[in-house]
């Protein structure tokens, strides 16, 4: 969870900063708009989640695989 946390806010702080933008440079923009841009910082930030939770697994792997060869090796 400590490493979910950070992220999140992150994607957050995006979102509102790109609601911003779209205020500042079309003031009569439609809600939906906002709906949109909030969606698509949500589908990125799941991609982006889940990628390092992989990434996060194969390190873990691999170091069990190395661990398991040096053992081998050592016998």
């Amino acid at each position: 969870m400590a490493y979910l946390l950070p992220r999140a806010v992150l994607i957050i702080i995006a979102w509102v900063m790109t609601c911003a933008l779209i205020k500042k440079l079309w003031p009569e923009a439609d809600p939906v708009v906002f709906g949109v841009a909030g969606a698509s910082w949500v589908f990125g930030g799941g991609a982006y989640f889940a990628y390092l939770r992989k990434l996060r697994r194969d390190i873990e792997a691999l170091e069990r695989g190395h661990r398991y060869s040096m053992n081998r090796r050592a016998t």
